[in-house]
């Protein structure tokens, strides 16, 4: 039994991972004016994060076509049994509809494409289809890689901090933490993921602060199955965060990725997020 994985390239995974566990990533679009760029393969994310600094309106973005699914199935199903295809929350983006349509167009009976909105974006995402590759290289069906991804989504969960919320406010992804929106230029937000959508954890006055909380945030949760960590533009400030945290996650180590262009765009410079998926209790 061989079972394809699937995913969107706001699973921010890094090119390695996606390498080591054969998963195929179908990108987003990102665009700056009449510019149209694929995510990750027509803009990389040193030149998105200058652009974004530089340019005097903010780039938007849109999800994959049907077609761009389409093309992915037919040739994944080609040469393997099924396909699990794990994606955004359908609060935050369109992706999954092209990908439900882009299944039905190719097994229109439903019994090889999976698609599953997982409520989560970047690495909580990027977790939940690291636990999908691994089943599926364990020899997993279809039912079993699809309730592999159940199980890792209902133990899966992220922490953000953003420099600033004018970049979810100016995208239309501010969600549940337009309560923030008064203290804008006052504090650090951090939000977490909540029914799919953008929600307000706390709002400390200093980076520090907020740095600090987000730790604790993440030491409550503990003990940990996986444990990733993203960043934008400040690599250093992640790496003395993944040193302060590893031991949570001793087995799986940290997992570190940039944030792509795409939650680039709603994110922003000197952002940074920790996702894990938590270990079973019992």
């Amino acid at each position: 039994m061989s079972i394809a994985i699937v995913t969107d390239s706001t699973a921010d995974l890094p090119k390695d991972v996606v390498e080591k566990h054969g998963i195929t990533v179908v990108p987003l679009n990102v665009h700056f004016g009449m510019e149209e760029f694929k995510d990750g393969i027509d803009i990389d994310n040193d030149e998105f994060y200058r652009r974004l600094q530089i340019e005097s309106d903010l780039p938007t973005t849109s999800q994959p076509s049907l077609g761009d699914f389409s093309e992915v199935y037919r040739s994944l199903i080609a040469e393997h049994d099924g396909i699990v295809s794990i994606h955004i929350s359908g609060k935050l983006s369109q992706t999954i509809n092209s990908a439900v349509q882009g299944a039905r167009d190719v097994d229109s009976d439903g019994e090889k494409i999976k698609t599953i909105d997982t409520g989560q974006a970047t690495i909580p995402l990027g977790l939940i289809v690291i636990e999908a590759a691994n089943a599926a290289a364990s020899g997993a069906d279809l039912a079993g890689v699809v309730e592999a991804v159940d199980d890792a989504m209902s133990r899966a969960r992220f922490y953000g901090m953003v420099d600033t919320l004018e970049y979810l406010v100016k995208g239309g992804r501010i969600g549940r933490a337009k309560g923030f929106i008064g203290g804008l230029l006052k504090v650090t937000p951090i939000i977490t993921l909540e029914d799919g959508e953008s929600s307000p954890v706390t709002s400390p006055r200093t980076r520090r602060k907020a740095l600090t909380k987000l730790k604790e945030l993440v030491e409550e949760a503990a003990p940990l199955d996986q444990l990733a960590m993203h960043y934008s533009t400040e690599p250093e400030e992640i790496e003395r965060l993944a040193a302060d945290l590893a031991h949570l996650a001793p087995e799986a180590g940290v997992m570190i990725s940039q944030i792509g262009a795409v939650v680039g765009t709603y994110a922003g410079p000197g952002s940074l997020g920790v996702g894990f998926i938590r270990k079973k209790s019992g």
